[in-house]
């Protein structure tokens, strides 16, 4: 199901923006004309991935916390001390709209 999240103007290609749905928390990156969600949590050890340095250039998220490199199109973790991926969540922009495809 497609629910509304967020306002694209409220997204920048500097700082992720955390969100909640129900009691989960996910992330969102802008980059360009895109935009990518992914579950708030590193593989690792369960830190925020949004609390990370974002890379919208290359699209890649480093936790904070040990350096994990992730991939925010796939969630494919890049760099050890990550080895499994983080969930990620389909995106479509309407009329300003961001919105993801989540279902419980």
């Amino acid at each position: 199901m497609w629910i509304n999240v967020a306002q694209l103007d409220e997204l920048n290609e500097v700082r992720p923006l955390r969100i909640q749905v129900k009691d989960e928390f996910m992330v969102l990156f802008r980059s360009g004309d895109h935009v990518y969600c992914m579950r708030d949590v590193c593989s690792h050890m369960e830190y925020p991935l949004s609390d990370g340095v974002y890379h919208s250039k290359q699209r890649t998220i480093t936790c904070a916390y040990h350096g994990a490199k992730f991939d925010v199109e796939s969630g494919r973790a890049l760099s050890m001390p990550a080895v499994s991926s983080v969930p990620t969540y389909p995106v479509r922009i309407i009329d300003n709209e961001v919105q993801i495809d989540y279902e419980e």
